[in-house]
């Protein structure tokens, strides 16, 4: 059975659904056949992103042009090398470090919008 990591907050109901997806068709498959090793792959990647979103504050996207943005440097992540020191970063066992130094999908990351940033007319002051 695949492990997740619960604490992880994803950006978008539409990652959930994806990292969701993920899980079952991982649990479905398992991690003996190839495709299994793919999907584990991916399902990790997706977790690490989605964590990365969160701590980094970053916002539902609410514009299709922000969505595509988004959705890149999520396939971004799937791509990553540097994967384990991204999770020792999120863990907090290298506190020093900037993602910036590391991450090769910076770019895409520091455009995206913050929370702090969006407007919501209606959500509590």
């Amino acid at each position: 059975m695949t492990e997740v990591d619960t604490s992880a907050k994803p950006a978008s109901s539409g990652q959930l659904a994806r990292l969701i997806s993920l899980a079952r068709l991982s649990e479905r498959i398992g991690r003996a056949e190839p495709r299994g090793v793919l999907l584990e792959k991916m399902l990790r990647q997706k977790l690490l992103f989605s964590r990365m979103s969160e701590r980094l504050g970053i916002a539902a996207p609410e514009t299709a042009f922000m969505r595509a943005v988004f959705r890149e440097a999520e396939l971004g992540c799937l791509e990553c090398t540097v994967w384990r020191q991204c999770r020792h970063w999120l863990d907090g066992r290298l506190p020093d470090d900037d993602y910036r130094e590391f991450c090769p999908n910076e770019g895409l990351l520091n455009v995206l919008p913050r929370q702090h940033n969006v407007h919501r007319p209606y959500a509590p002051e």
